[in-house]
């Protein structure tokens, strides 16, 4: 019968270099290409308008939300 020496039991094993990773890690994904694209052309139309200075900003939108309510 072979006695395993100290120096044999205390052997590490050799882990491999590889990293794996899941697929978000490695690809950027872009939640734009998942809208449907009757929302994707209402984005687009959005944009241009704002770019045009169309439009009303956040705060003003949400002052007249909370006047309209009641809210203070």
């Amino acid at each position: 019968m072979v006695t395993p020496s100290k120096n044999n039991l205390q052997k590490k094993v050799n882990e491999p270099e590889t990293i794996y990773k899941s697929k978000s890690e490695t690809e950027q994904v872009d939640a734009f290409d998942y809208l449907p694209a009757h929302v994707k052309e209402r984005l687009e139309e959005a944009l241009q308008e704002s770019a045009k200075g169309l439009g009303k900003p956040h705060t003003q939108v949400m002052a007249e939300v909370k006047a309209k309510s009641n809210l203070s």
